[in-house]
């Protein structure tokens, strides 16, 4: 658990990892140079299941801090929570249980819940996902694409540790955000993801202190560079995926920047083609028209999407 100025929720998130029906073997906290006193409330549970560690400086979306955890763990598995989110009392036993039914798998992940001050969405799964299943590389990126969400997302998931230490760990001092997609593609090049399509944990969209809204989407996602170097020894379906996996997080980026002030940075040469036509019309549209209609782009889309989500809630 990476820890910074999370004072008003920090104290749930422990207590929802304490009590666990399967008890996490320990819970490594570590504080980047918090200020509001959340280092006090986390030191407040250390003991012999709870180890408190810190850093000297904060890591830009808590990966540094992740990774010296990651480093520090004395366990096999290594699952994760941020520090404003929760888990259900099953989560680790789903987990587990995941693990068991696919032993040779290196990675296990559940299904969650979007939390909205005002709503709860629920993770977007493909199809192939509903009744749970074990994915290599190709069925992984597949499930992504056809969903445009990534099938793991940070605190519903559980990886071998020696996976990520192999992986290369998340990419602090590389990247602000996008870093937890951009290790989980890593890591499934090495390994099967177990999936269980139980909801068991909660992602908080609207606590206070979120790096996702002191960050923008303007430059080059990372993941970007490391699908490319992917590509080098992948197969040729594999390749036609990263290479739609890539226009479609440049779509993504672009469409999140029209609500902002100022124009998207990401090179039209980052696009794939002939597949990212689309997506280049898109991020010309994002690099090159007044702020006044960017904006109004996106308020239209939004609306669209949620058309479309009313529709599909309705069938």
């Amino acid at each position: 658990m990476p820890l910074h100025n999370k004072a008003e929720h920090v104290a749930a998130a422990i207590e929802s990892a304490l009590a666990q029906d399967f008890a996490p073997f320990e819970i490594v906290v570590v504080d980047d140079r918090s200020t509001d006193g959340s280092r006090d409330i986390a030191a407040s549970f250390a003991g012999e299941r709870l180890r408190l560690l810190g850093r000297e400086e904060p890591g830009p979306g808590g990966y540094a801090a992740r990774n010296l955890g990651i480093r520090e763990a004395r366990g096999d598995w290594i699952a994760f929570l941020d520090a404003d989110d929760l888990w259900r009392e099953d989560h680790l036993a789903v987990l587990a249980r995941a693990i068991a039914n696919a032993p040779g798998a290196g990675a296990a992940a559940t299904r969650f819940d979007h939390v909205f001050d005002t709503h709860r969405q629920p993770q977007r799964i493909a199809q192939k996902l509903e009744a749970g299943a074990v994915l290599d590389f190709r069925q992984f990126l597949e499930c992504w694409l056809e969903v445009r969400e990534c099938p793991m997302w940070t605190g519903a998931i559980a990886l071998r540790r020696d996976v990520l230490i192999d992986a290369g760990l998340f990419p602090e001092g590389r990247a602000r955000r996008g870093g937890d997609k951009d290790l989980w593609l890593r890591a499934m090049r090495r390994t099967s993801l177990a999936y269980d399509p139980t909801f068991t944990a909660d992602f908080s969209r609207d606590s206070s202190n979120k790096v996702s809204k002191t960050t923008n989407t303007l430059s080059t996602p990372c993941l970007i560079g490391t699908a490319r170097k992917l590509m080098t020894d992948a197969d040729t379906e594999e390749r036609r995926l990263l290479r739609r996996l890539i226009n479609q997080e440049i779509a993504h980026y672009a469409r999140y920047s029209l609500k902002l002030d100022q124009p998207i940075r990401i090179p039209l040469s980052d696009v794939n083609l002939p597949e990212g036509l689309g997506t280049l019309a898109m991020l010309a549209v994002t690099r090159w028209t007044p702020v006044s209609w960017r904006k109004s782009a996106y308020h239209f889309v939004k609306s669209l999407r949620a058309g479309s989500a009313r529709m599909r809630q309705g069938q």
